[in-house]
């Protein structure tokens, strides 16, 4: 007998930058604290919607590098298949990217091939380096 196979995307996840006080959004559960969101979660907090102004909603790649971390737009990540070359994360042309300081690019793979760092808003120094 044949089943159907219902695929579930993983959801969206977000966190949360606030620009007034430089950090990252946490919210507690019952497993702790967290500092990322579902869309459903977003919606709790807000209230249905949100000042761009005051916060910035970063996505998640749904990618995860080789110490399982989660990798979103704007984290900072190092290329082990290169010798170290290390880049920001960035959506370009429907694709999340690595992106060096020079603006040359490649092909976010996550695990087991990239190690996270940090994000470029709360550490942009690891960029320097």
């Amino acid at each position: 007998k044949m089943t159907k196979i219902d695929f579930q995307p993983m959801p969206k996840r977000f966190m949360v930058w606030d620009r007034y006080e430089h950090r990252f959004h946490r919210q507690c559960s019952e497993s702790g604290y967290s500092n990322v969101y579902t869309f459903f979660e977003l919606e709790h907090l807000f209230n249905g919607a949100y000042d761009d102004r005051e916060v910035m909603l970063i996505q998640s790649t749904n990618l995860f590098d080789k110490d399982d971390k989660e990798i979103f737009e704007g984290s900072i990540v190092d290329y082990d298949e290169w010798g170290g070359w290390r880049g920001v994360v960035v959506f370009s042309d429907g694709y999340f990217v690595l992106k060096d300081k020079e603006g040359n690019e490649a092909f976010l793979k996550g695990a087991p091939h990239q190690k996270l760092l940090g994000h470029f808003l709360s550490n942009p120094y690891l960029l320097e380096v």
